[in-house]
């Protein structure tokens, strides 16, 4: 096979191809917030003493964590209206989409992390008069949170690598933008390595910024 690479045509079309990291960006973000927050709802719901919770917990986690994204995708946002009628955006249907399959994830960071601290520490916290709400809320979910923040990064690196499957129902980002100009000027290579080269620098920002975020601990599980 013969193939010239011409990487001067990122020269010309590397800003427009930049330009999709901004709606990368913007769909990856929510998912990421509302990703965590279910997470810890979920994990909170799994060590519940009710078993309706728990199985709550149980059956969304396997079920979102084995769909593939892109099943869920396509079901979010070609099924769902003709079934229920109601339709979403690209972007919006992407955002539920990752939103779902990072929680389950997340769930199951954010109980380990909960299932680590010391019991002795829950004991300490009953004999104080806190209830199980306070007990959560001031002992274990902040201890939890900083234990789990690099497992937790994992689960945002692959929201935010997931954005790339949200191609299939145009969404604008990096990756539609790639393949947008590889049918324009057949030039495959140089675009698609372009648009990795952009996801490797927004996943390396990120994940430098919960490296940071880690140092704000201020304490040490006993």
């Amino acid at each position: 096979m013969n193939y010239t690479f011409q990487f001067g045509v990122l020269q010309d079309y590397g800003p427009y191809l930049a330009g999709g990291l901004w709606h990368a960006w913007w769909t990856s973000f929510p998912s990421i917030i509302i990703t965590t927050a279910l997470g810890i709802v979920l994990a909170a719901m799994s060590m519940s003493r009710l078993l309706v919770l728990r199985g709550f917990s149980l059956v969304f986690v396997d079920l979102f964590r084995t769909l593939p994204v892109v099943v869920l995708l396509i079901w979010i946002h070609y099924v769902m209206p003709i079934l229920t009628g109601v339709s979403f955006s690209p972007t919006v249907s992407s955002i539920v989409a990752l939103s779902l399959n990072g929680a389950a994830l997340a769930c199951e960071a954010f109980r380990g992390g909960l299932e680590a601290i010391p019991s002795t520490q829950t004991q300490a916290a009953q004999s104080l008069g806190f209830s199980r709400w306070q007990i959560m809320r001031y002992v274990t979910l902040p201890q939890a949170f900083f234990s789990t923040l690099p497992s937790l990064t994992n689960v945002h690196i692959t929201v935010i690598k997931n954005v790339t499957v949200t191609v299939l129902i145009a969404v604008p980002e990096v990756m539609f933008r790639a393949q947008e100009l590889t049918v324009q000027f057949f030039r495959p290579l140089e675009f698609y390595t372009g648009a990795a080269a952009l996801y490797v620098a927004l996943i390396w920002g990120y994940a430098l910024v919960m490296r940071l975020l880690e140092r704000l601990q201020k304490w040490q599980a006993i």
